[in-house]
């Protein structure tokens, strides 16, 4: 391999690399990034067995070749690197690396050993969608994800199609979330669960790229494929997962469908409110709440044997009977912060049912809170 590039093209690409390798000791080749010459391209691949990322990049190259490189040495190398262009040329398994004023040499590994990631097809079914729309969409819902291996599949984020619509659903049985997207282009008729691990790679590569991602998915896999035709110039990025095998929960059954209570609250007294509160709360975080009809407002109380006890009340809009419940106010303030609106509507329909979350506009985000039962 010998091939001519740009540094910040390459520092770029073995940043994201560098997102996907994972220190294992049993498997040391894991913790490096497979390089390949071929064509016009620079391709780096890594993977961790359970998500695999290829990474093309323009390059002159005069020679083809593969190189494997331990990622972490060669990214914190390329920071002290001044020099704009590189050249990069393989010896036997190791890497040289030179330009006008230096030459390093980078020990490397047998390419021949380096995990094969698993391609798709090419013609399985596939959507379309803004890579800003669909990172922004997980961010908001990716933290609801369960944390249990005895639940593989709330561990995940659930993709479900509908027509011209994709709604992305997290829980942890706990407190759930819900957000709608509408797509570009959409052929898929099916459900699946991705992991959450691939769910905050997807959002830390590609939430600030501007233009489309296309989603293929098999029937044990799912490709992201970034391309912007217009630039060419811009790296060629695909993230490939597994899928998680299992059948979702209905979570639909959860949500209220018709509320007794429906309050009206101002965002940011209420995230100052539970905040207060919660330097009162428990060791479960309890927070008592009353919405009032009558008074036209909700009221807060905690109770601490170590800290103290605090009592406070805000305005809000209520309509319909007078409803009481406590709720942990961590998983209540996950919700309320994921809302960009500066008013929220609770629906409730007693103190010991879930309570709805939603911006009053009802804009693609509903959130569901289960309530501490006395």
């Amino acid at each position: 391999m010998k091939s001519l590039i740009l540094k910040e093209n390459l520092k770029e690409a073995l940043s994201t690399g560098e997102r996907i390798c994972t220190k294992s000791i049993s498997l040391p080749i894991l913790n490096s990034l497979l390089i390949s010459a071929e064509k016009n391209f620079l391709q780096i691949e890594a993977t961790d067995l359970e998500v695999g990322l290829r990474f093309r990049i323009l390059s002159k190259n005069e020679e083809e070749g593969r190189a494997v490189i331990p990622s972490q040495s060669f990214s914190q190398y390329l920071s002290h690197v001044k020099e704009t262009q590189l050249t990069l040329a393989t010896e036997n398994y190791n890497l040289k690396v030179f330009g006008k004023e230096f030459t390093t040499v980078l020990k490397g590994l047998n390419p021949e050993d380096f995990p094969i990631i698993p391609n798709l097809k090419g013609d399985e079914p596939f959507f379309k969608v803004e890579a800003q729309t669909l990172c922004k969409g997980l961010a908001s819902v990716i933290g609801f994800t369960g944390q249990t291996q005895a639940r593989p599949e709330i561990s995940g984020v659930l993709f479900l199609f509908q027509k011209n619509m994709l709604k992305l659903v997290a829980t942890d049985s706990f407190r759930l979330g819900e957000k709608t997207l509408y797509l570009e282009e959409n052929s898929l008729d099916a459900t699946l669960i991705l992991p959450a691990k691939t769910c905050r790679e997807l959002v830390g590569i590609f939430g600030e790229f501007a233009g489309s991602l296309r989603v293929s998915l098999s029937a044990t896999l799912v490709a992201f494929d970034y391309e912007n035709k217009e630039r060419p110039e811009l790296p060629q990025i695909q993230l490939i997962s597994r899928v998680i095998e299992g059948e979702y929960p209905r979570y639909q059954d959860v949500i209220p469908v018709k509320c007794e209570t429906t309050v009206f609250l101002e965002k940011a007294e209420l995230v100052n409110q539970l905040k207060a509160s919660s330097m009162f709360a428990g060791k479960t975080n309890e927070v008592r709440m009353v919405f009032d009809p009558k008074e036209q407002s909700v009221s807060f109380s905690a109770k601490n044997l170590d800290t103290g006890e605090h009592a406070s009340r805000m305005k809000a809009k209520v309509e319909g009977a007078q409803q009481e419940a406590s709720f942990n106010w961590r998983f209540l303030l996950d919700g309320i912060l994921r809302i960009n609106d500066d008013t929220i509507e609770l629906g409730l329909t007693s103190q010991e049912s879930p309570v709805l979350v939603q911006p009053k506009a009802k804009e693609g985000f509903l959130y569901v809170a289960m309530p501490i039962k006395a």
